[in-house]
């Protein structure tokens, strides 16, 4: 019997588990900043807490008898950080004063909408629906969660 593609958010989550993974063992060699690594995971799922939540709950919940690598530790702060990101929390920031928020709210006409607000300096610039959207006016890479130290 053939398996049933995955869910839109079923995707996600797989996708955010295995780059939580990925980035951990790269913020545990000391080969991508801890800043930057939120950055990625947050917008894997932007606006999507609860898709972050549920990977962070899998991860709480994995066998205590799995080996350790990449450290699960980190992968739970890395997704935590996010979560709190894709909660509207904290800012993502970037070169040139660029500020970058996730933000969900219900317009004038009662309809929910989540998209990435961006600043320069503390003035708005523009609303993006999607990541692809982002990159077009903003280099993803250069962006960085600076709520916690880089350590």
């Amino acid at each position: 019997m053939p398996s049933r593609p995955l869910s839109r958010d079923r995707a996600t989550e797989v996708r955010l588990h295995t780059w939580a993974g990925t980035h951990a063992s790269k913020v545990a060699k000391r080969r991508m900043s801890r800043g930057s690594a939120v950055a990625v995971l947050a917008l894997v799922a932007p606006c999507r807490p609860e898709l972050v939540h549920a990977v962070i709950d899998r991860l709480v919940a994995g066998s205590p008898t799995a080996a350790d690598w990449p450290p699960r530790s980190v992968q739970i702060s890395l997704l935590r950080s996010a979560e709190r990101v894709t909660q509207g929390l904290v800012h993502l920031t970037g070169p040139g004063g660029v500020t970058v928020e996730h933000l969900t709210y219900t317009d004038k006409l009662g309809h929910p909408r989540k998209v990435l607000r961006l600043h320069r300096n503390g003035v708005f610039i523009r609303d993006f629906r999607t990541v692809a959207e982002l990159a077009t006016e903003v280099d993803l890479a250069t962006l960085r969660d600076n709520s916690e130290s880089d350590g």
